[in-house]
């Protein structure tokens, strides 16, 4: 058996797991219907990555599911033109992470203004006297 027969064998047990699995996206109508995205995934991805991004799905779910609902937009605007490899996926979720850990910064914002007319402390009147 070669590698690519036995990339093709994992996948294809990956794909059954993840669809058995209670919080995976199961046939769930009965009928066995494959979810579009994942149909979609299985066509994009390389089974490398597909094995990536199951094995980040276990640790954080939401950051997978914005991966793929990103890649699904790309295929549907033809801006997909080869697989998406393991390395592509590892680039968008340190991107996603970055940004993540961006939008989570607080900032202080300092709005310093010139209160020179507050407490008595100015009628400009005063200043005027210099050009009299």
């Amino acid at each position: 058996m070669d590698d690519a027969e036995l990339a093709a064998i994992r996948a294809a047990r990956l794909q059954e797991m993840q669809r058995n699995s209670p919080g995976g996206s199961g046939a769930g109508s009965g009928q066995g219907s494959p979810d579009p995205v994942q149909s979609i995934m299985s066509q994009i991805l390389t089974p490398a990555a597909n094995e990536r991004l199951s094995r980040v799905r276990m640790v954080k779910p939401d950051r997978v599911t914005a991966v793929e609902n990103y890649l699904v937009r790309l295929f549907q605007t033809g801006a997909i033109k080869n697989r998406v490899g393991e390395d592509d996926i590892v680039e968008i979720l340190d991107k996603l992470a970055k940004d993540e850990r961006r939008s989570n910064e607080t900032k202080i914002v300092f709005d310093r203004r010139d209160y020179a007319g507050v407490g008595g402390a100015g009628d400009d009147d005063d200043d005027d006297d210099f050009f009299d």
